[in-house]
């Protein structure tokens, strides 16, 4: 009977090795459609295939917008098809970048870290909003995820 059980533990497959929370990138997604401070049908169903989209990587994490440092901003043309959408993403300094800055007088932190730096801005257009929301997510993953993430590898 031991046996038996060994055997099965044996060949039960390992646990997947998941990358720690605090190695993961911490993003924001902002979607609305242009001229709203909402999203209509197609910015939606943009917002819903862009978060499929991030959340496939392993190492991504989907937070609300005010504790995340990092936002991408989609703002989804009212017109279609074709369809278009403008992206950019921007970053609030943290305290420590700051003070490596030079920056040390805690009133001018205080004020440069309730702004947004912007790091990416595309513009993007497809016939259809799922490859349109595939084009955004394989820009961020080549682009400015790729240079965080390759920081993230150093040592």
């Amino acid at each position: 009977m031991l046996a038996l059980a060994a055997a099965a533990a044996m060949a039960a497959p390992g646990p997947t090795v998941q990358p720690v929370a605090a190695d993961k990138i911490k993003l924001a997604l902002e979607v609305r459609t242009e001229g709203r401070r909402d999203r209509d049908e197609t910015a939606t169903r943009l917002f819903d295939e862009l978060r499929r989209g991030l959340e496939a990587s392993a190492d991504i994490e989907l937070n609300p917008r005010e504790p995340t440092p990092r936002i991408v901003w989609i703002v989804a043309g009212t017109a279609g098809p074709p369809y278009a959408a403008s992206m950019m993403v921007t970053e609030r300094y943290s305290r420590e970048t700051l003070m490596v800055l030079g920056i040390e007088d805690d009133d001018i932190a205080e004020r440069m870290m309730s702004l947004q730096i912007a790091n990416d801005h595309q513009i993007f257009t497809d016939a259809d909003p799922a490859a349109l929301a595939r084009r955004i997510v394989t820009a961020l993953n080549d682009g400015i995820l790729a240079k965080l993430r390759a920081v993230k590898k150093k040592p």
